[in-house]
C-alpha cells in the first residue's frame, strides 16, 4: 500500500515537471504568455466552479463565459458552460456552446451524446408518440424463476408492476407471492404455506392485494408485503367467493375481485367492506363465463371474459357497457391497458394489442426471428415508460421488451454539483435520464460506476433521494401587483390550504413579486409568521412572473426534500410579465431539477401560465376550485424524486491540494448506457 502511496507522489511529479518543462523551456516569450493566459482562465473556472456546485447556474455561466473568453481552447471551462446553461434552464445557449466544442474536438462522443440527447428530446416533445402497438419492441432482459432459490415463482399465474417497476408475481402452486426489485433481484415474500393457492395480484400506492383461490380469501398486505387483513369466504353469497382470481384496484383503493366460480365481480372498500357485484352467467350481454383477470381504467372496468372469449366493459357502478370481439382471441386471461391499447394475454395465441381508438388488433408471441417465442405467456403488464413485462406460466420466467426508441439510445447522466467539503468523500449530485428527457428511477449501486484518473472507485455507495422522509419544501409566490390588489383578503385563505397541512419538518418560503420579487419571509414552518406576512399590503405597479417563479426555483434546488412552487395570481400576464426569463426558460428550468408549478388564478386561466404549470408536472387551479386547492400539498409531498447521489472515498493524497482530479461515470441499465465526465479540485 506504501509502495502504491510512493508511486502515485513520484507520478505527480513527473506530470508537473513535464507541464513544467513544456511551457518553460526555450526562449519564447509566447510559451509563457500563454501560460499566464490559462492561469487566468483557470482562476475564472474555479470562482465559476464554485457557483455550479452551489447550484448558482447563472453566477456560474458569468465566469465561465470569463474563461472561455480568457482562453477559447479551455475545453472544460467551455463545457462547464454549457451544462451551465442547460441546468439554469437556457436550452438553445447549451446547444450553441456544445456545438462549438463539438467543432473544437472532432469524435468527442460526450460531447456528441449531449448534442443528439437535447435535440431528441426537443423533437420528441413535439412528434413521438410511443405507441406499443406498433410492435416495435425488442427483448432486453428475462427474469428466469429457476435461478432465484427461495424467490423462485414456480407456475406463476399472475403479476403487477409498482410505479417504481418493482414487480409483484404470485405462484399458484408453491402458494407465494414474491416481490422483485427493478433489476430483478428478490426483495421480500408472503408465503401462507402449503395447499395455499395464491392466484391474482394488485399494487395500488400503499397496500398489494392477493387473491387465493383455494381459500376463497383476499389478503391485504403492504407495500413490503407484510400481512394487514384478510377477507372472504366460501359460498355465493355477497363477500363470498368460489374461486378468486384476478383483482385490481382503483384510484381510491376500492378492491375489485373477479369471482370466477360465480362468474362475477364484486367490489370491496379498501378495508374489504362489501360494496357491490355485477355479471351473471351466461353469454349475453352483461353475463360472463368464467372469468379470470381484470382491469382498471378510470371509470371503465375491463374484464377478461374467458369461457365467452372477448373483453366485457363496465363502469365502475357495475353498469354494463359493451363487449369488445377481438379477432384470434381464444383464451384471454391476463389483461392491462397502455397508451389506449388494450394488452390481452391469451394463453394459447400470445400476446394480442388492441388499439381502443380504432379496433384494430395484432398478434405477439415471438422474437429473435422466431427463434424465441411464449410457451403459455398468463398476463403482461407495460410501466409508464413502455417496457412490457411478460409473465411465462410454463417457463417461469418474465420476458422484458423495450419501445425500439429507446433501446438504441443512450442514457442522459449529468452532473448537477460536487461536494468535496468532507474529503477524501466525494459526494456527485446526478440526474438520470433517458433519451426522451424521462427520468430513470430506482436505479441502485450496481448500475454505477465511478473511475477516477483512471483507477475505478471500490467503495461506492448510492443514496436515492426518494427513500428520503418525504417532507416538501415550497416556495409560494404572490401577486403584489396593482391588479391582484383587490383579491388581497382571499390570499391568506388560499394560502391556508398548504400551510394548515405543514408539519414542522417541512418549510415554505414567502416570495412577493410586482416590478421586482422579493423575500416576504423565509423558509419557515410557521403558519402564523407566514398568515402574518401575507397580510402586509406591499402592492406596486408591474407584475414580473418571470423573476419571481425563476428565484422561486432557484430557492429550492439545494433542497433535499420534496420540492414545489406555488403562484397566487389573477392569471392576468401582462407585457411585462416575462422579460428577463421567457416561459420556456422557467420551464426548462423546472424540469431540468424536478421542480413542479402550481398555480392558482382568480380570474381566467392563462394560455402561457397553464402551458408553465402543465410542462412542469404541476396544474392550474381557479380559485373555487377547492378540491384541487387541497391537494396541492398533498401532491408535492409525493411527488416522485428522481435525484441521485454518487459517494465514495478518493485515493487521492494531500499531496497534490488543489489539483483537478478527472472523473467519469458510468451508468448501465438494462442494456441502457450513459457516461458523463467531470471532476472537481482536491480541496
Amino acid at each position: 500500500m506504501h509502495y502504491k502511496k510512493n508511486i502515485r507522489k513520484i507520478s505527480v511529479c513527473l506530470i508537473f515537471l513535464f507541464f513544467f518543462l513544456c511551457n518553460y523551456t526555450g526562449s519564447s516569450s509566447s510559451s509563457a504568455q500563454g501560460f499566464s493566459t490559462f492561469e487566468k482562465a483557470k482562476e475564472h473556472f474555479k470562482k465559476g466552479f464554485i457557483f455550479y456546485n452551489r447550484t448558482q447556474y447563472l453566477s456560474a455561466v458569468e465566469f465561465f463565459r470569463k474563461a472561455v473568453s480568457e482562453y477559447p481552447e479551455y475545453y472544460t471551462a467551455r463545457e462547464y458552460l454549457a451544462r451551465s446553461y442547460k441546468l439554469a434552464g437556457f436550452v438553445n445557449e447549451a446547444i450553441k456552446e456544445w456545438e462549438l466544442l463539438a467543432n473544437m474536438t472532432s469524435n468527442n462522443v460526450s460531447v456528441t451524446n449531449k448534442l443528439e440527447a437535447l435535440r431528441y428530446r426537443i423533437f420528441s416533445e413535439v412528434q413521438e408518440k410511443l405507441s406499443i402497438g406498433s410492435m416495435e419492441l425488442v427483448f432486453s432482459d428475462v427474469y428466469n424463476s429457476v435461478n432465484m432459490g427461495r424467490y423462485r415463482f414456480s407456475k406463476p399465474i399472475d403479476m403487477a408492476v409498482d410505479s417504481e417497476k418493482n414487480i409483484y408475481i404470485t405462484s399458484f402452486y408453491s402458494g407465494k407471492l414474491v416481490k422483485l426489485s427493478p433489476n430483478g433481484e428478490g426483495l421480500s415474500i408472503f408465503d401462507k404455506g402449503a395447499g395455499t393457492r395464491f392466484y391474482g395480484v394488485a399494487c395500488g400506492k400503499d397496500m398489494i392485494c392477493v387473491s387465493d383461490y383455494k381459500d376463497d380469501t383476499v389478503h391485504i398486505l403492504d407495500k413490503n408485503l407484510n400481512f394487514i387483513k384478510s377477507f372472504g369466504s366460501t359460498g355465493n353469497n355477497t363477500g363470498e367467493f368460489r374461486g378468486p382470481k384476478g383483482l385490481g384496484l382503483d384510484k381510491d383503493a376500492n378492491i375489485y375481485i373477479i369471482d370466477s366460480g360465480n362468474h362475477r365481480v364484486q367490489k370491496f372498500d379498501k378495508d374489504g367492506k362489501f360494496i357491490l357485484k355485477f355479471g351473471e352467467p351466461g353469454e349475453y350481454e352483461a353475463q360472463l363465463d368464467n372469468p379470470s383477470n381484470i382491469y382498471i381504467d378510470d371509470n371503465t372496468i375491463y374484464v377478461s371474459d374467458t369461457g365467452n372469449k372477448r373483453i366485457a366493459c363496465f363502469d365502475d357502478s357495475g353498469n354494463f357497457i359493451k363487449n369488445i370481439i377481438i379477432k384470434d382471441l381464444d383464451m384471454p386471461r391476463g389483461i392491462s391497458l397502455y397508451n389506449k391499447k388494450l394488452i390481452v394475454a391469451d394463453e394459447k395465441k400470445g400476446l394480442l394489442f388492441y388499439s381502443l381508438d380504432n379496433n384494430t388488433s395484432s398478434v405477439f408471441n415471438s422474437w429473435n426471428n422466431s427463434k424465441k417465442s411464449f410457451s403459455k405467456v398468463i398476463t403482461a403488464h407495460a410501466d409508464r415508460d413502455g417496457r412490457l413485462y411478460c409473465l411465462d406460466y410454463n417457463h417461469e420466467n418474465v420476458f422484458i421488451f423495450s419501445p425500439l426508441s429507446s433501446v438504441y439510445t443512450n442514457l442522459d447522466v449529468e452532473i448537477t454539483s460536487v461536494d468535496a467539503s468532507k474529503y477524501p468523500v466525494v459526494a456527485f449530485y446526478l440526474n438520470v435520464r433517458t433519451r426522451n428527457g424521462r427520468p430513470v428511477y430506482n436505479l441502485e449501486r450496481k448500475n454505477f460506476k465511478i473511475i477516477e484518473d483512471d483507477a475505478a472507485a471500490v467503495n461506492l455507495t448510492v443514496d436515492y433521494l426518494k427513500n428520503e422522509n418525504p417532507s416538501i419544501s415550497t416556495v409560494l409566490c404572490v401577486d403584489r401587483s396593482n391588479s391582484n390588489s383587490g383579491f388581497h383578503n382571499e390570499i391568506p385563505w388560499i394560502s391556508d390550504f398548504i400551510l394548515k397541512k405543514m408539519k414542522k419538518n417541512d418549510s415554505l418560503q414567502l416570495l412577493n413579486f410586482n416590478n421586482d420579487a422579493w423575500i416576504g419571509n423565509d423558509f419557515d414552518w410557521s403558519r402564523l409568521r407566514t398568515i402574518k406576512a401575507l397580510r402586509k399590503r406591499d402592492y406596486s405597479e408591474g407584475k414580473a412572473i418571470d423573476k419571481a417563479l425563476y428565484n422561486a426555483i432557484s430557492s429550492l434546488i439545494p433542497k433535499m426534500n420534496r420540492r414545489g412552487v406555488v403562484l397566487i395570481s389573477d392569471g392576468i400576464v401582462e407585457k411585462n410579465s416575462f422579460v428577463k426569463y421567457t416561459p420556456e426558460n422557467i420551464i426548462e428550468y423546472a424540469k431540468s431539477h424536478y421542480i413542479p408549478i402550481n398555480i392558482i388564478v382568480f380570474k381566467e386561466k392563462d394560455p402561457i401560465l397553464k402551458r408553465i404549470a402543465e410542462e412542469t408536472g404541476g396544474n392550474i387551479y381557479k380559485a373555487n376550485e377547492l378540491d384541487g386547492l387541497r391537494s396541492i400539498y398533498d401532491k408535492i409531498k409525493e411527488s416522485e424524486e428522481y435525484r441521485y447521489i454518487v459517494i465514495y472515498s478518493t485515493y487521492k493524497t494531500p499531496v497534490i491540494k488543489g489539483w483537478w482530479s478527472d472523473i467519469k461515470i458510468e451508468v448501465d441499465y438494462k442494456g441502457h448506457r450513459g457516461t458523463e465526465w467531470g471532476g472537481y479540485f482536491i480541496p
